[in-house]
């Protein structure tokens, strides 16, 4: 390489989105330039209406796209797909897109790599298609790091092991209820007293009253966690517990509905049990912790039958490693 290409990762709003193109723009271990994306309304419309251009971003993300033109575009979501070909006509000699998640069959050739999860079915093999499990992320080893040193005092005292819950929420097709609730504090109970380790809870950004019903169940069952907290739109980032319970938790228990989460909780070597009850997912998801599953990657938390020996390691999935070696491969050779 004779010098360093450079590389813009266009940053989704939508946290779950756009921290996969950030997370494999970070695992290039190479300076890359970020663009935020901020969506107007007509960015709910489907891409075939606009074709390449910047019509979906609002007025502040259009005045950051301009030259120098970047060698390579790393996106994610079907938004973002319209802009990073806008970007390509702009420089089309030398600009090469990664896309990360299908974005749609709209002149898909002229990506060239996109990333696509195995649990997204119908998607045609194409020369530029790789596949991957879950999504990358941009949790890197030095967040890690200072997440453990910050949360040191609140959970390094604490009884052995230590079991994170992570709760989730409801999605667009599926209602998270008052029983799914209960449902989960009652398998969580099972876990905690096999364990006999301490309990501690967080919810998430898509989280409303599930917490409720987790821990009316597990004050029944006489199961008080160590810690509990609530997610709040308007609360501090050093006091978000979230990467402290990746950094802290022997076990992890998530909530199968966040791709996202599911994908974070297994990235560090915890042991993770992952809450998919029948009918609590989509057919899309339900692909998706199964594949976990079969993979060796988690566990489903209603298997109380499982064993977990302490001498065998935990699988890492690392999908941002994965898909930056591909560009290393394809792409990174040219320059």
């Amino acid at each position: 390489m004779n010098r360093d290409p450079i590389i813009w990762a266009l940053i989704d709003e939508r946290p779950g989105t756009g921290n996969q193109s950030k997370g494999v723009a970070m695992a290039l271990g190479m300076p890359f330039i970020e663009k935020h994306l901020i969506w107007s309304n007509l960015a709910f419309l489907p891409n075939s209406f606009f074709g390449p251009s910047l019509i979906g971003l609002k007025s502040i993300s259009k005045s950051t796209i301009n030259s120098p033109w970047p060698d390579l575009v790393i996106a994610s979501g079907r938004r973002a797909a319209i802009v990073a070909r806008y970007i390509k006509r702009k420089n089309p000699h030398k600009c090469s897109l990664i896309h990360i998640m299908y974005p749609g069959d709209t002149a898909i050739d002229e990506f060239d790599i996109v990333a696509v999860p195995n649990h997204d079915s119908g998607i045609p093999n194409k020369k530029n298609i790789i596949r991957i499990t879950g999504a990358p992320h941009s949790i890197d080893r030095n967040q890690f790091s200072r997440a453990s040193i910050h949360w040191n005092a609140e959970f390094s005292n604490l009884k052995k092991p230590i079991i994170g819950l992570i709760v989730g929420g409801a999605t667009k097709r599926r209602p998270f209820t008052q029983k799914t609730a209960i449902n989960l504090g009652h398998q969580t109970a099972n876990l905690v007293n096999k364990l006999e380790g301490s309990l501690i809870i967080t919810t998430s950004p898509r989280s409303g009253d599930e917490l409720k019903g987790v821990l009316s169940f597990l004050s029944e069952k006489n199961i008080k966690p160590a810690f509990v907290h609530q997610w709040r739109s308007d609360g501090l980032v050093d006091d978000n517990p979230y990467l402290g319970f990746l950094a802290h938790a022997d076990h992890l228990i998530v909530t199968g509905e966040s791709t996202s989460m599911c994908s974070e909780a297994c990235v560090n070597g915890n042991i993770v049990h992952i809450f998919a009850p029948e009918g609590f997912l989509g057919q899309k998801h339900q692909r998706f912790t199964d594949e976990l599953v079969s993979n060796g990657y988690a566990y489903l938390l209603e298997d109380d039958l499982v064993e977990f020996s302490s001498s065998a390691a935990p699988k890492k999935l690392d999908v941002a490693a994965q898909i930056a070696r591909e560009i290393e491969a394809r792409v990174l050779y040219k320059f």
